[in-house]
């Protein structure tokens, strides 16, 4: 296993997240994003280290969700958004950085 980091950004306001990649499942009822740093909350979900992934990201109470599939081992790092009523999903190689 292998482990993928999400990055819940810009956008959050009291939000209930739920996230899923293959049988890891995380959900948080209260994501807030600290307009400090730009930034809610880290979840690291755990996926199996040999094979692509899908991590699905859903806002319900908002209507909002989004899927993206990646290589672990390339892209483990992922930022989510909220932006103009959508979920900008962007995997990445390194983490980002916060202020």
């Amino acid at each position: 296993m292998t482990g993928i980091h999400v990055y819940l950004e810009n956008g959050f306001d009291h939000d209930l997240v739920v996230l899923v990649a293959s049988e890891d499942h995380h959900t948080d009822p209260d994501v807030t994003t600290r307009h400090q740093v730009g930034l809610a909350t880290v979840v690291e979900l755990d996926v199996p280290s040999d094979a692509r992934a899908t991590v699905q990201i859903t806002v319900p109470e908002r209507g909002l969700s989004a899927e993206v599939g990646l290589d672990p081992a390339a892209t483990p790092h992922v930022r989510v958004n909220v932006t103009d009523g959508s979920l900008d999903v962007l995997p990445q190689a390194t983490p980002p950085m916060f202020a």
